[in-house]
C-alpha cells in the first residue's frame, strides 16, 4: 500500500514554482525600473514633483553725472489671475453634480466606473478640466452634453462675476473689464501690474481662490523730469522700448538665472523650496553726463516756452563745448517717464519723439557764423572787412534778397551781428561752392552724430551734383541745408571751443555689477575745423551779437553771453517758401572768455512772435544764468575775465586797422 504525501507537503511543492515566477518577475520588473529606464523615470518624477522657474535678474540703474537716480528697478506688488480656477471651487466633488442637477449617487458610480485621468480632474479642478469631465458625464448619463456645459457655463460665469464684484472697488478697476479679463480662455491674466502695499494685503485678504499677488519688477524714475523722449520705456516683458533703455537693452537687462521649485500633489510651486540651480546675472549700470538738476532748468522753461508761444514743439540741449558732454536734452511737450499711465496711444506717440536728435530743420542764420568763421579761417576777410551790403536789396544772377533792414557797408562783424542775409550770401559767394561743400563735410552735416540714441536723424544736404549758384547763395543764410538741433549745437561749439567738433555722447561711464569692471567713456575730437585763433575771433563777434545786434535782450543776464539768433521760413510742402510758419532758435554761450556751456532752443512754428531774439533768445539766457548758477561759476569773476578779453579783441582789432591803413 502505497502512502499518501503529507498535504503540506504537496502545497509546498505547487506554491513554490509560483513563488519563484513571481519573484522572477519582480526581479525583472526591478531591472526594467532601475537600470533599463532609470534615468527616463527619473526625469518624469522630476517633472513630477518639480518644477524649473526662471529667476528675472535686476535691470541696471541709470544715475545722472553725480551719481543722482534717472530711473531704476523697484519690487512692486503685482495682482495676476488664474482664470481657470477662479470660475471653480476648489471642492468640485459636490458642487459639480449640484451645479449640473445630476444626482450624487450617479455621480459617484460614474467616478466608480471613470478612468483615474477623471477622478484627478475633479479632485484637482480648472474650468477646462471640468468641460473635460461634463462631457464624459453626458456620455455616460446619455443626456445632451449642451444641456449640461449651459447650466456649467452659467455656474463659473456666476462665479467670475462674484470675484470682478469683490475685486473692483479694491483695484479700482471697471467691472466689465475685470469679467473680461477673467473670461480669457487663459492661465495666468495680469489684472493691475502695479499696486500699493495695502491694495496688495487687502487682495490676500479677500481670499479669492485664484487671484494672487507676486511682486514684479517695476521701473520706477523721479517725477517731474521729463526726459522720457531720451530716456525711454521699459515694456511689461522687462525689455527696453524707445531711448537709453532700447538702445542699451541689452547691457541693462541681464541674463536671467533658473530655479528648481518643489511641486506639491496639485502641481502648486512650493515657494520655499526655491534651490537656485543658475544665479541670475543683473544688469549693468549706466551713468550719463546730463545733470539732473539743470535737466529740470531746461524742462521748465521749455514748458514754459511752449506755453507761451503754442507751437508744434520746442528743443533744447545743453552741451559742454570742450568736451562734447550732453548736460541737458529735452523738449516739449515733454514725456514724464513716471507718468506715463493715462496717456492715449496718440499722445505718448507724440510726447516719446526726441525732436533734438529726430526731427530736422533748415537752420536759418544760425548758419551763418560758420560761414564766417570758413573765410576768416581762410584768410578770405578779417572781421573788420568790409561787405557791400546794398541796403537791404540785392540781386545776383536773378535772384533777389533782402535784409531786415536797409544796410550799406558793414564789417564781418556786423554781418553776423545784424545777421545780413546779403552779407553772408557774398561771405558765400568768396568761398565758392567747391569750399562750401567742404564746410558742410567738415561740420559732419548729413551724417549722424553717433550720440547713440535710437531713431537719430542724419539730417538734408544738397549733393554736389545738384549744387547751383542759388545754392552758394542760399547755403551760406541757412537755407538747402537742414539738419537736427544736436548737429547744429555740436557745430556752435566747435566754433567757441577752439575750432574742435567733438562727438556728442550722453553715457559716461557703463558699470558691471558682477564683475565691478567700469567702462569709461573719453572725449571725441571728429574734425579741427578753424584755427584756436579763429575760434577766439568767433567768440568775439558773437559775443557783440549780445552787446549791440540781435540778441541784445540778453545784455542784462548774470553772465556775458555769445550767440546767435535764428529764424527761418518753413518749407511749404508744394514748393517755396511758407509766409507764415517759421523755426525761430537761439544758440548762446557762456562766460564768452572761456565758454562752460552752450545752450540751444529751438521753436518749431510758434504763434504770435516768430524771431529768434523775442522767442527762443529769452529762454536761452534764462537757462544759462539758472545753470552756471548750479555749476558754481562766480559771475562777478566770470563778468571781469569776459570785459578784459573783449578789450583785448578790441585792442588786436585796432592794431589790425592801422597797420592796414599804413599798408595802404
Amino acid at each position: 500500500m502505497v502512502d499518501n504525501p503529507p498535504h503540506g507537503t504537496l502545497k509546498t511543492r505547487l506554491i513554490f514554482p509560483l513563488f519563484l515566477c513571481g519573484v522572477a518577475v519582480l526581479v525583472g520588473r526591478l531591472y526594467n525600473i532601475q537600470i533599463q529606464n532609470h534615468h527616463y523615470l527619473l526625469k518624469l518624477a522630476k517633472k513630477q514633483s518639480e518644477i524649473t522657474t526662471e529667476v528675472p535678474a535686476r535691470r541696471g540703474t541709470i544715475f545722472d553725472c553725480n551719481r543722482r537716480v534717472l530711473t531704476v528697478s523697484l519690487e512692486r506688488p503685482a495682482v495676476f489671475a488664474d482664470p481657470g480656477i477662479v470660475a471653480v471651487p476648489a471642492r468640485a466633488r459636490r458642487w459639480l453634480p449640484r451645479t449640473l442637477g445630476v444626482p450624487t449617487a450617479e455621480f459617484k458610480k460614474f467616478l466608480a466606473a471613470s478612468p483615474p485621468d477623471v477622478i484627478d480632474d475633479v479632485t484637482d479642478p480648472t474650468l477646462k478640466r471640468l468641460v473635460n469631465v461634463t462631457k464624459r458625464l453626458a456620455d455616460y448619463l446619455r443626456t445632451p452634453p449642451e444641456l449640461l456645459l449651459r447650466r456649467l457655463r452659467t455656474a463659473t460665469d456666476a462665479r467670475l462675476r462674484g470675484a470682478a464684484q469683490k475685486l473692483s472697488p479694491v483695484l479700482g478697476i471697471p467691472e466689465p473689464d475685470l469679467r473680461r479679463a477673467l473670461r480669457r480662455d487663459t492661465r495666468f491674466a495680469w489684472l493691475k501690474r502695479r499696486v500699493s502695499e495695502a491694495t496688495a494685503r487687502r487682495i490676500k485678504q479677500l481670499n479669492i481662490r485664484g487671484i494672487c499677488v507676486r511682486e514684479q519688477q517695476a521701473r520706477t524714475a523721479p517725477p517731474g523730469l521729463k526726459i522720457g523722449q531720451w530716456l525711454g520705456l521699459v515694456g511689461t516683458n522687462g525689455h527696453g522700448l524707445e531711448g537709453l533703455e532700447l538702445f542699451h537693452d541689452r547691457r541693462l537687462r541681464g541674463t536671467p538665472g533658473l530655479a528648481q521649485l518643489g511641486r506639491d500633489a496639485r502641481g502648486n510651486g512650493i515657494a520655499d523650496s526655491a534651490e537656485p540651480a543658475v544665479p541670475p546675472k543683473d544688469g549693468c549700470n549706466l551713468y550719463l553726463t546730463v545733470d539732473r538738476r539743470a535737466q529740470r532748468i531746461l524742462d521748465g522753461e521749455l514748458e514754459r516756452t511752449f506755453a507761451q508761444f503754442s507751437p508744434g514743439s520746442v528743443s533744447g540741449i545743453v552741451m559742454e563745448p570742450s568736451t562734447g558732454r550732453i548736460v541737458a536734452m529735452g523738449s516739449a511737450p515733454g514725456l514724464d517717464a513716471a507718468r506715463v499711465h493715462g496717456l492715449s496711444r496718440e499722445e505718448l506717440r507724440r510726447r516719446l519723439r526726441n525732436h533734438p536728435i529726430q526731427s530736422i530743420y533748415e537752420y536759418g542764420s544760425t548758419f551763418k557764423p560758420l560761414v564766417a568763421a570758413a573765410a576768416i579761417d581762410l584768410g578770405l576777410v578779417t572781421p573788420d572787412s568790409p561787405i557791400q551790403c546794398e541796403n537791404g536789396r540785392w540781386k545776383y544772377r536773378g535772384r533777389l534778397l533782402h535784409d531786415h533792414h536797409p544796410y550799406g557797408k558793414l564789417s564781418v562783424t556786423d554781418v553776423i551781428v545784424h545777421s545780413s542775409n546779403i552779407g553772408a550770401a557774398k561771405l558765400g559767394l568768396m568761398l565758392g561752392a567747391d569750399r562750401l561743400q567742404q564746410l558742410v563735410s567738415f561740420y559732419h552735416f548729413g551724417r549722424k552724430s553717433g550720440i547713440k540714441l535710437p531713431g537719430e536723424a542724419s539730417g538734408m544736404v544738397t549733393p554736389a551734383r545738384r549744387w547751383t549758384y542759388y545754392t552758394t547763395t542760399s547755403v551760406p543764410i541757412g537755407q538747402e541745408i537742414a539738419g537736427t538741433p544736436l548737429q547744429l549745437t555740436a557745430a556752435f561749439c566747435s566754433l567757441i571751443n577752439g575750432g574742435r567738433l567733438m562727438q556728442p555722447y550722453i553715457v559716461e561711464a557703463i558699470e558691471d555689477p558682477n564683475t565691478n569692471d567700469l567702462t569709461r567713456r573719453t572725449p571725441k575730437e571728429l574734425e579741427r575745423v578753424i584755427s584756436p585763433e579763429t575760434s577766439a575771433k568767433m567768440r568775439r563777434i558773437l559775443a557783440q551779437v549780445v552787446e549791440r545786434g540781435t540778441g541784445k535782450q540778453l545784455r542784462n543776464a548774470n553772465y556775458q553771453i555769445g550767440g546767435k539768433t535764428g529764424t527761418a521760413q518753413k518749407v511749404n510742402p508744394d514748393g517755396g517758401y511758407s509766409q507764415h510758419s517759421y523755426v525761430a532758435s537761439f544758440v548762446g554761450f557762456a562766460p564768452v572768455s572761456r565758454p562752460r556751456i552752450c545752450v540751444l532752443v529751438l521753436v518749431d512754428e510758434p504763434k504770435g512772435s516768430y524771431y529768434g531774439s523775442q522767442v527762443a533768445a529769452p529762454a536761452v539766457g534764462r537757462i544759462i544764468d539758472k545753470t552756471l548758477a548750479i555749476l558754481d561759476a562766480a559771475a562777478p569773476k566770470t563778468r571781469t575775465a569776459t570785459r578784459a578779453f573783449l578789450k583785448n579783441a578790441g585792442d588786436q582789432n585796432r592794431s589790425t586797422t592801422s597797420n592796414r591803413e599804413r599798408r595802404g
